[in-house]
């Protein structure tokens, strides 16, 4: 019993030291409360510890309300800010920074439907699916810059014979008329540099091959072997598929398929024909000795296809969408290195005119 109460007792003794070490903390890391109750402490020595209360009370109490009093100046000076804003500054400022995200995001999404039809490259082609979609991205700047100055041009009463013509026609004129190559460079730059800034990536931007892991292959899990994904995996994947998609065409509604990558089929025919006919495959997926596998999340229609894909090995590419992403804002980041306040009123001007064109034609339609 002896040498028990004297671990017991040292026990103690360590425990007294390691709360009196915590709290010897850094001055510099200290708030100001800490630094108040700092000097309270010291003052207290001095016999009088209810005097120093007090004085630590109200030393509190003024930093407290100083604090309060910060943010209530803070929320005066937004508000100031709101309301000095007149909503005819506002609508022309909202309406070129809507055109400028339309616009890149239609140009983004049109070359990656070019490179699932036509060209065939996916984001998984090493390099190329690099250099296509820094192109995607850098075209849609472009073009989201020369929509933002065409907007802020007077389209809406033309002179002379321009009158006649149709909307779009002076439309796309301004577009020209307005865009060098300087203007070009210094968008495709700009919009490149707030894309990746934002989170994207420019390879992700061509679709998927349901091969290899796919554009939206962002979180996964690892996955031991060829073995089916536990109750904890499923769950754990069934969340990541809610909040951030399949990774192959990002869509977040239906079923969870916890997806083996490298799929098994291939894995299992690596180890057969490690020299074979596989080589490219091997290359592609980065092989080096022993596979280390993953779980990523995927949907059913995805499963599917990529069950005849792998066994055919054929390549398979899907479109992907799924939800905002920060780095969509990027067209607007370009718009705002063209934007001039002195020309909002022609911005208000073009928006009608482009609001009237399109429900003239569609009352054609109907």
């Amino acid at each position: 019993m002896a040498w028990w109460w004297k671990r017991k007792d040292e026990g103690r003794k360590g425990s007294r030291g390691r709360r009196r070490r915590s709290w010897r903390h850094d001055p510099e890391d200290q708030g100001p409360e800490q630094t108040v109750l700092k000097s309270v402490m010291e003052h207290s020595h001095g016999g009088q510890p209810r005097a120093s209360l007090d004085l630590w009370a109200q030393q509190a109490q003024g930093v407290a309300f100083g604090a309060v009093a910060g943010a209530r100046d803070a929320v005066e000076r937004t508000v100031r800010a709101a309301s000095a804003t007149k909503p005819s500054e506002a609508i022309p400022f909202v309406a070129s920074c809507t055109t400028s995200i339309f616009v890149h995001s239609a140009v983004v999404k049109g070359c990656q439907a070019l490179s699932c039809t036509a060209l065939r490259v996916s984001c998984a082609t090493p390099i190329v699916s690099t250099v296509m979609g820094g192109a995607a991205v850098a075209l849609g700047s472009v073009a989201a810059g020369s929509a933002s100055r065409a907007l802020q041009q007077p389209l809406s009463e033309p002179r002379g014979r321009a009158r006649d013509r149709p909307f779009l026609a002076r439309a796309w004129e301004a577009v020209v008329s307005e865009s060098s190559a300087q203007d070009a460079a210094l968008d495709a730059a700009v919009g490149l540099a707030f894309f990746v800034a934002l989170g994207g990536r420019v390879r992700s931007v061509l679709p998927s091959d349901v091969r290899f892991p796919g554009a939206n292959a962002r979180s996964s899990m690892p996955a031991v072997g060829a073995a089916y994904a536990t109750k904890f995996q499923r769950s754990e994947l069934l969340r990541m598929l809610r909040t951030q998609g399949c990774h192959h065409c990002g869509r977040r509604s239906g079923a969870v398929i916890a997806d083996h990558m490298p799929p098994n089929h291939f894995v299992e025919r690596s180890k057969q024909a490690r020299n074979g006919g596989l080589k490219w495959v091997l290359a592609k997926m980065r092989f080096s000795g022993s596979v280390q596998q993953r779980f990523y999340p995927q949907c059913r229609g995805c499963s599917q296809k990529q069950a005849v894909a792998v066994k055919k090995n054929k390549k398979m590419l899907v479109m992907h969408g799924g939800s905002w992403k920060p780095h969509h804002l990027a067209g607007s980041f370009v718009m705002f290195r063209t934007w001039s306040a002195a020309n909002q009123g022609n911005v208000a001007a073009n928006a009608a005119a482009a609001g009237d064109w399109v429900a003239s034609q569609a009352q054609s339609l109907l």
